[in-house]
């Protein structure tokens, strides 16, 4: 039991030996980091379903105040004024959160909040002047802000609230169908148009700018982008280095190679477990998307149900699936997330998520991957086999060489492996890092009242947290509301689920590891913040919960940007030892920047290769067994002599035996009919 004590004492002296030459070589004003944060989310997802209190307070696509105004709420059976969601049947259960479908009256966010918006000009000034603007520390004085858009989402808020129902987008921005790029530039417009406005405040398109803006007294402001289709979900028509290379072009420096489910580029984290709402509610997208942007595009996706239902069945025409309605009474065809019934969305994300629509499990190898399709446990944990594609090597090489900061969460264990393995092998020690995550080895997940997140893909083991540390990268700590294990080198001798206390062993861990680390709310649809201790009736005893209210209003925990001016008031009040907040309120500045001017020393060393096309996944004359080993043209099998091959379907006045082998599904006296 001392071995791992003794080593993370040794990484803790060579990590504050590592900061003061971090301070040193940067010369930067002390203070932390916001790596992940979501300021213009007020714009995705159709726009027009958040809530950003009185009339004229949003701007940019983000709140100028908070607490303007309580929302309407909503009443059971009637339309909602701001957040509905299609249907609201999964907004009932809990799934999107407090504040979507039927919900009570209130003002400003709480922790379950999604539709209440998170950020504002006012609260983002509040972190960054911290709590006393004469001190030099506990201030914000970098944030690192992403575009970011999801379709599932966009499609089940965007239609429901439209013709003034929903916030102050108005009737906001139709979805777009398997490429993100339009939303993403329209929310990094909004986030130069909000910088500009704000003196305070300037876009930093290097390290020496971070450097320059920060000295200055400035808030760094550091664009991104993270979606599914950030590079289009399965189009090969363009080469996604040139993607890159127009984010890059918008002042975009870094970004997500995935996000929640597979894309071109690398296979996804699998986040949560399966039998967790989340969980579900991932795979099944997962198996949905498959039908929409896999089958029929790139190669075959052979989904069924125990009944052997076909879900991608060609029969619907390209990139459309079956869905059953009303206990099977009706089927209907569904091409894009809108057009699948509640029952059935619930169905497939409730009932079946977790088993026959678990997409991770059934997925293929697509072209220009290597090893398997499909997923696996792993000391408990579901991982995704995919790794990163041959296009996903070029676009990670890319920016690299133009010296982008480098993120190695959202993707699976395999990709990160094979992304570590390009830092170092090719770009002589690249820095990687993770910048919204917690370290596995730490979290005691529980399925409770207190129900708590266990280990998963998306969070990092203690081999993927030395690809950060090793490589001089950065790490972002996601605020939320978990179980720590006890830790006691870190002071705090409480154990109070979802809170400060349990962050805060976290905290420590990390800095005796050797991690560089800053924090990261990740505000965006049903994220939760690190909940106030009061709110979950434990420890109140240990001093005031710091984080309970903010002024007169109650938010029961870190349920806005502004709120983080407290945060380390509140990891004192528990008893963090001073050590560890010393590092946490002050070197974090000076080591991201120094994470970002290692990255530009690197970005001379490796090189690109060269583009290879793959053919998509060939069916005719290939082996099959049925109709949907083929293309949505071709059927399975030979009217005479029974082969099974792929062949076209056929025409009007063919010979035929049965009618999936006729263009028209009709097959009369052994002949294609109309």
């Amino acid at each position: 039991m001392k071995k791992p004590a003794i080593a993370l004492s040794v990484f803790a002296t060579l990590a504050t030996l590592s900061n003061l030459a971090f301070a040193e070589s940067a010369r930067v004003k002390s203070g932390y980091v916001l790596t992940h944060e979501h300021p213009t989310y007020g714009m995705a997802f159709g726009g027009n379903y958040a809530f950003a209190g009185a009339s004229g307070n949003f701007r940019n696509g983000i709140m100028v105040k908070g607490y303007t105004a309580a929302c309407g709420g909503c009443k059971v059976a009637s339309k909602c004024d701001h957040g509905e969601v299609k249907g609201s049947l999964i907004a009932r259960i809990g799934s999107m959160g407090s504040d979507m479908g039927d919900h009570k009256s209130h003002k400003g966010p709480r922790a379950e909040a999604n539709s209440h918006l998170r950020y504002s000009t006012e609260w983002v000034k509040a972190a960054f002047e911290g709590p006393d603007p004469r001190r030099e520390d506990a201030r914000m004085r970098i944030m690192v802000a992403f575009a970011v858009e999801n379709e599932a989402m966009c499609e089940q808020l965007y239609y429901v609230n439209k013709n003034g129902k929903g916030g102050p987008g108005g009737d906001g921005y139709p979805c777009s169908r398997g490429d993100s790029v339009e939303s993403l530039d329209r929310q990094l417009d909004a986030l130069k148009a909000w910088v500009r406005e704000n003196p305070w405040m300037e876009i930093a398109y290097s390290a020496a700018d971070a450097e320059r803006i920060v000295n200055a007294d400035k808030l760094a402001i550091i664009l991104g982008v993270e979606s599914e289709y950030s590079f289009g979900a399965e189009n090969r028509t363009f080469d996604p280095v040139d993607r890159l290379n127009h984010y890059h072009a918008k002042g975009v420096r870094t970004f997500y190679l995935a996000h929640k489910i597979n894309s071109r580029l690398s296979g996804a984290d699998i986040y949560y477990p399966k039998d967790t709402d989340p969980g579900k509610a991932i795979r099944a997208t997962q198996a949905i998307s498959g039908c929409f942007y896999y089958d029929d595009n790139v190669g075959q996706f052979p989904l069924k149900n125990r009944d052997g239902h076909n879900f991608c069945d060609n029969k619907c025409g390209a990139n459309h699936f079956k869905g059953k309605k009303l206990g099977g009474l009706s089927d209907a065809c569904a091409g894009k997330f809108s057009e699948i019934s509640e029952v059935n969305m619930a169905d497939y994300v409730m009932a079946r998520g977790n088993n026959t629509f678990n997409g991770f499990n059934i997925y293929p190898l697509p072209p220009g991957f290597k090893g398997s399709g499909g997923s696996r446990m792993d000391k408990g944990v579901e991982r995704n086999n995919l790794g990163l594609s041959h296009d996903g090597e070029r676009v990670v090489r890319e920016a690299m060489r133009k010296g982008m900061i480098v993120n190695i969460d959202h993707v699976s264990s395999n990709a990160r492996r094979d992304i570590h393995a390009i830092a170092t092998g090719a770009f002589g020690g690249y820095p990687l890092n993770a910048l919204h995550n917690n370290p596995n080895s730490r979290l005691v997940g529980s399925t409770g009242k207190k129900k708590t997140p266990f280990p998963h893909e998306y969070d990092f083991d203690d081999a993927e947290l030395k690809f950060v540390r090793d490589t001089g990268g950065f790490f972002g700590v996601r605020l939320g509301p978990l179980s720590a294990a006890d830790y006691p080198a870190s002071g705090v001798t409480r154990k109070c689920p979802k809170t400060s206390t349990e962050s805060a062993k976290i905290l420590a861990y990390l800095l005796d590891f050797g991690m560089n680390v800053g924090y990261s709310l990740d505000f965006a649809t049903v994220t939760q913040g690190v909940h106030s201790r009061k709110f979950e009736g434990c420890g109140v005893d240990i001093g005031d919960d710091q984080i309970h209210k903010y002024g007169a209003e109650v938010a029961e925990g870190i349920s806005h940007v502004g709120m983080m001016k407290e945060w380390h008031n509140e990891l004192a009040t528990v008893g963090l030892k001073s050590k560890y907040l010393s590092q946490l309120k002050n070197d974090g500045v000076a080591a991201f920047i120094a994470m970002w001017k290692r990255a530009a020393d690197k970005s001379t060393v490796g090189q690109q290769i060269p583009r290879q096309t793959f053919e998509n996944s060939p069916s005719t004359d290939k082996t099959c067994a049925e109709d949907s080993d083929c293309k949505s043209d071709e059927y399975c099998g030979d009217p005479i002599v029974g082969k099974s091959q792929c062949k076209p379907l056929k025409d009007r006045g063919d010979g035929c035996s049965k009618g999936r082998q006729c263009k028209s599904g009709k097959c009369k006296v052994f002949k294609c009919a109309r």
